[in-house]
């Protein structure tokens, strides 16, 4: 039996755990991988792999050829709607079902929503079945991001000064993905999830320090300063602009909804942020 399932950004914080659900549960799954990825991990757990270029149609029609349902997360690039549109169209040709698109939470207020709400649109004209996954900011964030800091200083800066997010567990995104993809009753819906609180980078810098015993501060950078450390990075400017105007919408409380959505469709609450932080303190330790 081919497989029934597509994962495109299996290598992602999301797509890699919902991979494994899937494999886990004995689903028959294919993902898309680039000449570039990393793809021992997703050997060893039996996947079916297929090379798509996310710029090239007809490379993501051969993937989905007998695919009844897609499950894709797009890169934060300055072309993210173009490749989701490649992705779309391509679903489309290949006379997928349904299309379980990873998207933002939140107001459509600020660029990054935008871009999502194009996305989403273009699926609700396009015929298939649909479910939108409207996350709120990923917990893992704060490894891939202020792990070195934190290990090293003692500290993290960010530029939203005492603004809350609903920081989700990716982990717990997966297991929504996974409900969406194998059982029915999700088609053409869309679910805002969240983690159980909403949470200041202080009261987050306090779960820290109280988890890894040692003293951890959240500093409020200025927004010359973070737009000068991503540039450093090697983001672009259209990246950069809109991270800027998302942590300026954290600063107005628009990212600080908590809803029950997780629990809902998978039966769990949702992680807490100390139980993230417990399960992966080695990363804030060093």
């Amino acid at each position: 039996m081919s497989a029934a399932i597509l994962v495109i950004g299996a290598t992602g914080t999301t797509g890699k755990e919902l991979v494994k659900l899937l494999a886990k549960n004995g689903h028959k799954t294919r993902v898309t991988v680039r000449p570039t990825s990393n793809t021992s991990e997703l050997q060893a757990l039996g996947v079916e792999l297929v090379q798509a270029d996310l710029n090239d149609v007809d490379t993501l029609v051969q993937a989905m050829n007998g695919i009844q349902k897609v499950y894709f997360a797009t890169p934060l690039v300055p072309n993210m709607v173009e490749l989701s549109s490649s992705i779309i169209r391509a679903a489309n040709k290949a006379a997928v079902k349904h299309l379980v698109k990873l998207s933002g939470g939140g107001a459509d207020m600020d660029t990054m929503a935008k871009w999502h709400r194009a996305v989403e649109k273009e699926i609700e004209q396009s015929g298939m079945a649909y479910t939108f996954l409207q996350s709120n900011t990923f917990m893992q964030n704060f490894i891939k991001f202020n792990s070195r800091t934190i290990r090293a200083q003692g500290a993290f800066y960010e530029p939203y000064g005492e603004g809350k997010s609903a920081y989700i567990d990716a982990s717990d995104i997966a297991q929504v993905a996974y409900r969406v993809l194998t059982e029915e009753g999700h088609a053409n819906k869309a679910y805002y999830l969240s983690g159980p609180e909403a949470l200041s980078g202080a009261e987050i810098a306090d779960i820290l320090s109280s988890v890894t015993g040692k003293s951890i501060k959240f500093i409020d950078a200025p927004v010359e300063a973070a737009s000068a450390g991503m540039q450093k990075a090697g983001m672009p400017a259209e990246i950069v602009e809109a991270l800027l105007e998302h942590y300026q919408m954290m600063k107005l409380g628009h990212t600080a909804g908590v809803s029950s959505t997780v629990e809902e469709i998978t039966g769990q609450k949702a992680t807490s942020f100390e139980t993230f932080a417990q399960a992966n303190k080695e990363a804030f330790i060093g």
